[in-house]
Protein backbone atom coordinates (compact mmCIF):
# COMPACT_ATOMS: atom_id res chain seq x y z
CA UNK A 1 0.00 0.00 0.00
CA UNK A 2 2.40 2.05 0.80
CA UNK A 3 4.07 1.92 -2.45
CA UNK A 4 1.27 1.59 -4.43
CA UNK A 5 0.59 5.27 -3.02
CA UNK A 6 3.71 6.95 -3.50
CA UNK A 7 3.96 6.57 -7.44
CA UNK A 8 0.82 8.77 -7.92
CA UNK A 9 2.39 11.47 -6.23
CA UNK A 10 5.78 11.18 -7.41
CA UNK A 11 4.07 11.57 -10.93
CA UNK A 12 2.47 14.49 -9.94
CA UNK A 13 5.40 16.08 -9.25
CA UNK A 14 7.54 15.33 -12.43
CA UNK A 15 4.23 16.88 -14.42
CA UNK A 16 4.29 20.06 -12.06
CA UNK A 17 8.22 20.09 -12.83
CA UNK A 18 7.82 20.39 -16.41
CA UNK A 19 4.92 23.09 -16.84
CA UNK A 20 6.71 26.39 -17.23
CA UNK A 21 6.40 29.48 -14.77
CA UNK A 22 4.95 32.69 -16.46
CA UNK A 23 4.57 34.77 -13.21
CA UNK A 24 6.50 37.18 -11.21
CA UNK A 25 7.73 36.88 -7.96
CA UNK A 26 6.24 39.36 -5.63
CA UNK A 27 6.93 40.36 -2.34
CA UNK A 28 4.45 42.62 0.25
CA UNK A 29 5.46 44.27 2.92
CA UNK A 30 2.88 46.78 5.35
CA UNK A 31 4.84 49.98 6.93
CA UNK A 32 3.92 53.13 8.45
CA UNK A 33 4.31 56.52 6.87
CA UNK A 34 4.75 59.31 8.93
CA UNK A 35 3.63 62.91 7.15
CA UNK A 36 3.89 66.43 9.08
CA UNK A 37 3.09 69.55 7.54
CA UNK A 38 5.93 72.23 7.04
CA UNK A 39 5.05 75.44 8.43
CA UNK A 40 5.53 78.66 6.22
CA UNK A 41 8.66 80.47 7.43
CA UNK A 42 6.75 83.57 5.97
CA UNK A 43 2.87 84.84 7.09
CA UNK A 44 0.39 87.30 6.26
CA UNK A 45 -0.44 89.62 8.69
CA UNK A 46 -3.86 91.42 7.61
CA UNK A 47 -3.91 95.04 7.86
CA UNK A 48 -4.77 98.30 5.72
CA UNK A 49 -3.52 101.89 5.40
CA UNK A 50 -5.73 104.16 6.50
CA UNK A 51 -7.68 106.64 4.22
CA UNK A 52 -8.33 103.99 1.80
CA UNK A 53 -5.04 103.62 0.56
CA UNK A 54 -4.72 99.54 0.85
CA UNK A 55 -5.34 96.77 2.18
CA UNK A 56 -4.20 93.33 2.49
CA UNK A 57 -4.80 89.52 2.95
CA UNK A 58 -3.70 86.41 3.44
CA UNK A 59 -4.98 83.83 0.98
CA UNK A 60 -4.10 79.80 0.65
CA UNK A 61 -1.28 80.69 -1.66
CA UNK A 62 0.43 83.92 -0.52
CA UNK A 63 -1.96 86.99 -0.35
CA UNK A 64 -4.49 89.58 -1.79
CA UNK A 65 -3.77 93.66 -1.96
CA UNK A 66 -7.15 96.11 -2.79
CA UNK A 67 -5.14 99.14 -3.63
CA UNK A 68 -6.48 102.75 -4.37
CA UNK A 69 -5.27 104.57 -7.67
CA UNK A 70 -3.66 107.74 -5.61
CA UNK A 71 -0.86 108.40 -8.38
CA UNK A 72 1.34 110.74 -9.40
CA UNK A 73 1.64 111.85 -12.72
CA UNK A 74 5.50 112.17 -13.98
CA UNK A 75 7.18 111.90 -17.58
CA UNK A 76 7.73 108.29 -16.84
CA UNK A 77 3.85 107.57 -16.41
CA UNK A 78 1.90 107.47 -13.24
CA UNK A 79 3.56 106.50 -10.51
CA UNK A 80 1.70 104.71 -8.01
CA UNK A 81 3.30 104.07 -4.11
CA UNK A 82 1.51 102.56 -1.36
CA UNK A 83 1.65 100.00 1.22
CA UNK A 84 1.25 96.42 -0.32
CA UNK A 85 1.35 93.73 2.59
CA UNK A 86 2.50 93.26 5.73
CA UNK A 87 4.80 89.59 6.21
CA UNK A 88 6.09 88.16 9.40
CA UNK A 89 9.06 86.38 9.29
CA UNK A 90 9.59 83.83 11.38
CA UNK A 91 13.54 83.45 10.13
CA UNK A 92 15.91 85.98 8.31
CA UNK A 93 15.64 85.25 4.90
CA UNK A 94 15.65 86.40 1.12
CA UNK A 95 12.31 86.99 -0.99
CA UNK A 96 12.46 87.16 -4.42
CA UNK A 97 9.13 88.84 -6.33
CA UNK A 98 8.11 89.38 -9.71
CA UNK A 99 5.47 90.95 -11.46
CA UNK A 100 3.80 88.85 -14.38
CA UNK A 101 3.76 90.98 -17.63
CA UNK A 102 0.77 93.67 -18.21
CA UNK A 103 0.68 95.88 -21.00
CA UNK A 104 -0.42 98.94 -18.36
CA UNK A 105 2.79 98.36 -16.32
CA UNK A 106 6.04 100.21 -16.97
CA UNK A 107 7.82 99.16 -14.13
CA UNK A 108 7.42 97.50 -10.48
CA UNK A 109 9.69 98.16 -7.16
CA UNK A 110 9.31 97.18 -3.66
CA UNK A 111 11.45 98.53 -1.17
CA UNK A 112 13.50 100.19 -3.71
CA UNK A 113 14.31 97.19 -5.10
CA UNK A 114 13.20 96.28 -8.86
CA UNK A 115 10.54 92.94 -9.41
CA UNK A 116 9.28 94.23 -12.83
CA UNK A 117 10.41 93.74 -15.59
CA UNK A 118 12.07 91.22 -14.22
CA UNK A 119 12.61 89.97 -10.91
CA UNK A 120 14.26 91.29 -7.34
CA UNK A 121 15.31 89.82 -4.30
CA UNK A 122 15.14 91.48 -1.25
CA UNK A 123 15.91 90.40 2.62
CA UNK A 124 13.88 90.49 4.70
CA UNK A 125 14.40 90.55 9.10
CA UNK A 126 13.00 88.07 11.05
CA UNK A 127 9.49 90.09 12.59
CA UNK A 128 7.39 91.95 10.66
CA UNK A 129 8.25 93.78 6.93
CA UNK A 130 6.41 96.01 5.52
CA UNK A 131 6.44 96.03 1.81
CA UNK A 132 5.66 99.25 -0.22
CA UNK A 133 4.76 99.55 -3.77
CA UNK A 134 6.61 101.76 -6.64
CA UNK A 135 4.39 100.58 -9.31
CA UNK A 136 4.33 103.29 -12.89
CA UNK A 137 1.52 102.49 -15.04
CA UNK A 138 1.49 103.72 -18.60
CA UNK A 139 -2.04 105.36 -18.14
CA UNK A 140 -4.44 106.41 -15.65
CA UNK A 141 -6.15 104.17 -14.15
CA UNK A 142 -9.63 104.68 -14.70
CA UNK A 143 -11.58 101.67 -14.25
CA UNK A 144 -10.67 98.43 -12.15
CA UNK A 145 -6.99 96.88 -13.08
CA UNK A 146 -5.70 93.40 -12.01
CA UNK A 147 -2.02 92.46 -11.78
CA UNK A 148 -0.94 89.24 -10.76
CA UNK A 149 2.73 88.43 -9.36
CA UNK A 150 4.81 85.57 -7.62
CA UNK A 151 6.82 85.44 -4.66
CA UNK A 152 9.64 82.77 -3.03
CA UNK A 153 11.26 82.88 0.54
CA UNK A 154 14.40 81.38 0.94
CA UNK A 155 15.73 81.39 4.76
CA UNK A 156 19.23 81.45 5.55
CA UNK A 157 18.80 77.98 6.05
CA UNK A 158 16.05 75.34 5.08
CA UNK A 159 14.00 74.96 2.18
CA UNK A 160 12.65 77.39 -0.44
CA UNK A 161 8.82 78.24 -0.53
CA UNK A 162 6.81 79.36 -3.61
CA UNK A 163 3.79 82.11 -3.32
CA UNK A 164 1.49 84.06 -5.43
CA UNK A 165 -0.12 87.00 -4.91
CA UNK A 166 -2.92 89.64 -6.67
CA UNK A 167 -3.20 92.81 -6.54
CA UNK A 168 -6.89 94.70 -7.44
CA UNK A 169 -6.38 98.52 -8.22
CA UNK A 170 -9.22 101.29 -8.13
CA UNK A 171 -9.64 104.33 -9.15
CA UNK A 172 -10.15 107.34 -6.16
CA UNK A 173 -13.45 108.07 -5.85
CA UNK A 174 -14.21 111.86 -5.03
CA UNK A 175 -16.94 114.26 -4.24
CA UNK A 176 -14.94 117.55 -3.25
CA UNK A 177 -11.78 117.35 -5.65
CA UNK A 178 -9.38 115.33 -7.50
CA UNK A 179 -6.67 115.75 -9.66
CA UNK A 180 -5.09 112.26 -10.24
CA UNK A 181 -5.32 109.59 -12.68
CA UNK A 182 -5.33 112.45 -15.55
CA UNK A 183 -8.49 114.00 -13.82
CA UNK A 184 -8.98 117.61 -12.93
CA UNK A 185 -11.90 117.81 -11.36
CA UNK A 186 -13.73 120.09 -8.78
CA UNK A 187 -17.33 118.28 -8.33
CA UNK A 188 -18.71 121.69 -5.87
CA UNK A 189 -18.91 125.21 -5.63
CA UNK A 190 -15.92 126.72 -3.61
CA UNK A 191 -14.31 129.70 -2.21
CA UNK A 192 -10.36 130.75 -1.39
CA UNK A 193 -8.84 132.16 1.69
CA UNK A 194 -5.44 133.48 1.99
CA UNK A 195 -3.33 135.30 4.93
CA UNK A 196 -0.09 136.11 5.13
CA UNK A 197 0.93 136.83 8.79
CA UNK A 198 -2.32 138.41 9.73
CA UNK A 199 -3.00 140.36 5.88
CA UNK A 200 -5.24 138.89 3.43
CA UNK A 201 -3.24 137.41 0.89
CA UNK A 202 -4.90 136.65 -2.76
CA UNK A 203 -1.70 134.62 -3.69
CA UNK A 204 -2.94 131.61 -2.09
CA UNK A 205 -4.25 128.92 -2.97
CA UNK A 206 -3.07 128.92 -6.57
CA UNK A 207 -3.95 126.10 -8.70
CA UNK A 208 -0.95 124.40 -10.99
CA UNK A 209 -2.74 122.49 -14.20
CA UNK A 210 -1.09 120.23 -15.97
CA UNK A 211 0.39 123.05 -18.20
CA UNK A 212 2.06 124.93 -15.03
CA UNK A 213 2.91 122.27 -12.89
CA UNK A 214 6.68 122.34 -13.24
CA UNK A 215 6.50 125.87 -11.59
CA UNK A 216 4.91 124.20 -8.72
CA UNK A 217 7.82 120.71 -8.73
CA UNK A 218 10.45 122.75 -10.27
CA UNK A 219 12.68 120.14 -11.95
CA UNK A 220 11.65 117.12 -9.17
CA UNK A 221 12.10 113.95 -10.92
CA UNK A 222 10.20 115.01 -13.66
CA UNK A 223 6.81 115.77 -11.54
CA UNK A 224 3.67 116.96 -13.66
CA UNK A 225 1.53 116.55 -11.56
CA UNK A 226 -1.71 119.42 -10.70
CA UNK A 227 -2.04 120.50 -7.60
CA UNK A 228 -3.54 123.44 -5.63
CA UNK A 229 -0.85 125.11 -3.50
CA UNK A 230 -1.95 126.39 -0.23
CA UNK A 231 0.87 128.12 0.40
CA UNK A 232 4.44 129.59 -0.30
CA UNK A 233 7.35 128.13 0.56
CA UNK A 234 7.55 131.33 3.38
CA UNK A 235 7.11 132.12 6.41
CA UNK A 236 3.72 132.85 8.21
CA UNK A 237 1.14 131.81 5.40
CA UNK A 238 -1.87 129.74 5.45
CA UNK A 239 -4.49 128.71 2.23
CA UNK A 240 -7.73 127.45 3.15
CA UNK A 241 -10.58 126.12 0.01
CA UNK A 242 -13.96 126.14 1.49
CA UNK A 243 -17.35 124.51 0.47
CA UNK A 244 -20.43 123.97 1.71
CA UNK A 245 -22.86 120.50 2.97
CA UNK A 246 -25.86 119.48 4.02
CA UNK A 247 -25.39 117.59 7.24
CA UNK A 248 -27.56 115.08 8.51
CA UNK A 249 -26.46 114.45 11.62
CA UNK A 250 -24.13 111.84 11.60
CA UNK A 251 -20.30 110.39 10.99
CA UNK A 252 -18.16 112.11 8.63
CA UNK A 253 -14.89 111.95 6.76
CA UNK A 254 -12.72 113.92 5.55
CA UNK A 255 -9.65 112.60 3.22
CA UNK A 256 -7.11 114.61 1.61
CA UNK A 257 -3.72 113.91 -0.01
CA UNK A 258 -1.21 116.69 -0.12
CA UNK A 259 2.41 117.13 -0.53
CA UNK A 260 5.35 119.49 -0.70
CA UNK A 261 7.72 120.05 -3.08
CA UNK A 262 10.15 122.13 -1.21
CA UNK A 263 10.41 123.52 2.52
CA UNK A 264 13.05 124.32 5.53
CA UNK A 265 14.56 121.66 7.02
CA UNK A 266 11.90 121.73 9.37
CA UNK A 267 8.71 121.53 7.16
CA UNK A 268 6.25 122.98 9.15
CA UNK A 269 2.76 123.56 9.38
CA UNK A 270 0.91 120.47 7.62
CA UNK A 271 -2.37 120.73 6.85
CA UNK A 272 -5.57 121.62 8.47
CA UNK A 273 -9.44 120.24 8.16
CA UNK A 274 -12.14 122.15 8.78
CA UNK A 275 -16.10 121.13 10.67
CA UNK A 276 -19.05 123.03 10.86
CA UNK A 277 -18.86 126.61 10.19
CA UNK A 278 -21.74 128.28 9.93
CA UNK A 279 -20.90 131.64 8.69
CA UNK A 280 -23.65 134.69 8.45
CA UNK A 281 -21.33 137.52 7.05
CA UNK A 282 -20.02 135.24 3.95
CA UNK A 283 -21.06 131.79 2.03
CA UNK A 284 -19.77 129.93 -0.45
CA UNK A 285 -19.80 132.21 -3.60
CA UNK A 286 -17.79 133.48 -5.91
CA UNK A 287 -17.79 136.62 -4.46
CA UNK A 288 -16.39 135.56 -1.42
CA UNK A 289 -13.43 134.48 -3.13
CA UNK A 290 -10.21 135.94 -0.96
CA UNK A 291 -12.85 138.16 1.05
CA UNK A 292 -14.36 135.93 3.71
CA UNK A 293 -14.18 137.76 7.06
CA UNK A 294 -11.65 136.04 9.66
CA UNK A 295 -8.65 136.37 12.38
CA UNK A 296 -5.98 134.82 11.94
CA UNK A 297 -3.41 132.82 14.70
CA UNK A 298 -0.28 134.37 13.66
CA UNK A 299 1.94 136.98 15.10
CA UNK A 300 1.04 139.90 13.02
CA UNK A 301 -2.44 138.56 13.59
CA UNK A 302 -3.84 137.97 17.06
CA UNK A 303 -0.90 136.12 17.88
CA UNK A 304 0.52 132.25 18.63
CA UNK A 305 -1.63 130.17 20.77
CA UNK A 306 1.21 127.33 20.59
CA UNK A 307 4.86 126.82 20.31
CA UNK A 308 3.75 124.84 16.92
CA UNK A 309 1.02 125.70 14.95
CA UNK A 310 1.77 127.79 11.88
CA UNK A 311 -0.64 130.60 10.94
CA UNK A 312 -4.16 129.09 10.90
CA UNK A 313 -6.75 130.84 9.32
CA UNK A 314 -10.53 131.69 11.54
CA UNK A 315 -13.38 132.75 9.25
CA UNK A 316 -16.41 134.29 11.68
CA UNK A 317 -19.43 132.17 11.91
CA UNK A 318 -22.31 131.75 14.15
CA UNK A 319 -21.83 128.89 15.49
CA UNK A 320 -18.32 127.12 17.10
CA UNK A 321 -16.38 125.49 14.87
CA UNK A 322 -13.43 122.69 14.77
CA UNK A 323 -9.76 122.82 13.14
CA UNK A 324 -7.62 119.27 13.05
CA UNK A 325 -4.73 119.85 12.49
CA UNK A 326 -1.59 118.07 11.21
CA UNK A 327 1.53 119.53 12.02
CA UNK A 328 5.26 117.18 11.27
CA UNK A 329 6.85 119.95 13.38
CA UNK A 330 6.27 118.43 17.00
CA UNK A 331 8.70 115.95 16.17
CA UNK A 332 11.47 118.62 15.49
CA UNK A 333 14.21 118.11 18.36
CA UNK A 334 12.95 120.33 21.51
CA UNK A 335 9.18 120.44 20.47
CA UNK A 336 8.00 116.78 21.03
CA UNK A 337 4.93 117.07 23.53
CA UNK A 338 5.08 114.36 26.06
CA UNK A 339 2.16 112.65 24.74
CA UNK A 340 4.13 112.38 20.97
CA UNK A 341 1.48 113.45 18.86
CA UNK A 342 1.64 115.40 15.66
CA UNK A 343 -2.33 117.02 15.96
CA UNK A 344 -3.63 119.75 17.16
CA UNK A 345 -7.11 120.13 18.01
CA UNK A 346 -9.23 123.73 18.00
CA UNK A 347 -12.09 124.84 18.75
CA UNK A 348 -13.19 127.77 17.37
CA UNK A 349 -16.08 130.40 18.50
CA UNK A 350 -15.66 133.57 16.27
CA UNK A 351 -19.20 135.17 15.72
CA UNK A 352 -18.59 138.59 14.96
CA UNK A 353 -15.04 138.53 13.80
CA UNK A 354 -13.90 140.70 16.51
CA UNK A 355 -10.95 139.99 18.27
CA UNK A 356 -12.68 140.92 21.88
CA UNK A 357 -15.37 138.32 20.89
CA UNK A 358 -13.08 134.98 19.95
CA UNK A 359 -12.54 132.41 21.91
CA UNK A 360 -10.19 129.86 20.92
CA UNK A 361 -9.45 126.43 22.91
CA UNK A 362 -6.78 124.39 21.79
CA UNK A 363 -5.02 121.48 22.56
CA UNK A 364 -1.48 121.06 20.72
CA UNK A 365 1.14 118.09 20.12
CA UNK A 366 -1.34 115.03 20.80
CA UNK A 367 -2.26 111.50 19.89
CA UNK A 368 0.25 108.47 18.93
CA UNK A 369 3.21 107.99 16.02
CA UNK A 370 4.72 110.64 14.06
CA UNK A 371 6.82 110.67 10.63
CA UNK A 372 9.27 113.44 8.91
CA UNK A 373 8.10 113.70 5.46
CA UNK A 374 9.75 114.27 2.62
CA UNK A 375 9.63 116.14 -0.72
CA UNK A 376 7.09 114.74 -2.65
CA UNK A 377 5.66 112.01 -0.37
CA UNK A 378 1.81 111.69 -0.86
CA UNK A 379 0.42 112.31 2.73
CA UNK A 380 -2.93 111.19 3.22
CA UNK A 381 -5.14 112.89 6.24
CA UNK A 382 -8.37 111.41 7.05
CA UNK A 383 -10.48 113.32 10.14
CA UNK A 384 -13.73 111.30 11.07
CA UNK A 385 -16.04 113.10 13.50
CA UNK A 386 -18.59 110.95 15.34
CA UNK A 387 -21.56 112.77 16.95
CA UNK A 388 -22.66 109.84 18.66
CA UNK A 389 -19.55 109.96 21.00
CA UNK A 390 -18.42 113.97 20.15
CA UNK A 391 -15.10 112.02 19.05
CA UNK A 392 -12.02 113.15 16.61
CA UNK A 393 -10.32 110.79 15.01
CA UNK A 394 -7.85 111.32 12.80
CA UNK A 395 -5.21 109.72 11.12
CA UNK A 396 -1.62 110.90 9.07
CA UNK A 397 -0.29 108.20 6.65
CA UNK A 398 3.13 108.86 4.33
CA UNK A 399 2.22 106.75 1.53
CA UNK A 400 5.75 106.61 0.51
CA UNK A 401 6.73 105.10 3.72
CA UNK A 402 3.61 103.55 5.48
CA UNK A 403 4.80 105.72 8.51
CA UNK A 404 1.60 106.90 10.61
CA UNK A 405 0.54 109.31 13.19
CA UNK A 406 -3.05 108.71 15.18
CA UNK A 407 -5.56 110.51 17.67
CA UNK A 408 -8.41 109.58 19.07
CA UNK A 409 -9.70 112.99 21.03
CA UNK A 410 -13.08 112.95 22.84
CA UNK A 411 -14.17 116.85 22.74
CA UNK A 412 -16.43 116.40 25.92
CA UNK A 413 -18.10 119.40 27.07
CA UNK A 414 -15.79 121.57 25.12
CA UNK A 415 -17.48 121.57 22.07
CA UNK A 416 -21.61 120.39 21.40
CA UNK A 417 -22.78 117.93 18.63
CA UNK A 418 -23.82 120.24 15.45
CA UNK A 419 -27.35 119.84 14.93
CA UNK A 420 -28.24 118.92 11.51
CA UNK A 421 -28.11 121.63 8.76
CA UNK A 422 -26.06 123.33 6.19
CA UNK A 423 -22.21 124.02 7.35
CA UNK A 424 -19.09 125.27 5.98
CA UNK A 425 -16.46 122.74 5.45
CA UNK A 426 -12.97 123.30 4.13
CA UNK A 427 -9.28 121.89 4.14
CA UNK A 428 -6.14 124.22 4.30
CA UNK A 429 -2.65 124.30 5.02
CA UNK A 430 -0.09 126.77 6.89
CA UNK A 431 3.60 127.70 7.53
CA UNK A 432 5.03 129.26 10.60
CA UNK A 433 8.49 129.86 11.56
CA UNK A 434 9.74 126.91 9.55
CA UNK A 435 7.87 126.68 5.97
CA UNK A 436 6.68 124.26 3.20
CA UNK A 437 4.80 124.84 -0.34
CA UNK A 438 1.86 122.55 1.05
CA UNK A 439 -0.17 121.13 -1.94
CA UNK A 440 -3.50 119.19 -1.92
CA UNK A 441 -4.38 116.94 -4.85
CA UNK A 442 -7.54 115.14 -3.60
CA UNK A 443 -10.90 115.99 -1.49
CA UNK A 444 -13.24 113.29 -0.59
CA UNK A 445 -16.23 113.68 1.68
CA UNK A 446 -18.53 111.36 3.17
CA UNK A 447 -21.25 111.34 5.49
CA UNK A 448 -23.00 108.17 7.25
Amino acid sequence: MRVSNAIPIVLAVLILLCIPIMADVIFRYNGIINVKPIRSPITVISGSCPCGCSSWNPTYAGFTSTITAYTMSTTSGYVLTTPLVTLNASNAGTITMTLSTNTIVVSDYINGTQIYPGQGSISLSAGQNLLIQKLTLASPVTSTITLNGQYNYQPTTGTTFYYSFTETINPPTADIMNLLNGQQSWYVPHVYQGDSNGRVNTNYPTYYGSNTASNYWGLRSGIIQPILDMTPNSRWYAGVMFWSENYSGGSITINLLGTFSVGSNEPSDGFQIYLFLKPTQWSVTPQYNWSIPYLSSSPGGIGTYLSVQGDVIMPQSQTPYLIIQWDPEWQQPGKTTPSGGQFDVWIISNPTNNKNDLNVYVVGGIGNGYFFPNPSDYICVSVTYDPSTNTIIAYAVDLNTGATASLTYKLGNNYAPPTPGIYVFGVAGSTGASHANWGIVYVNYQSQ
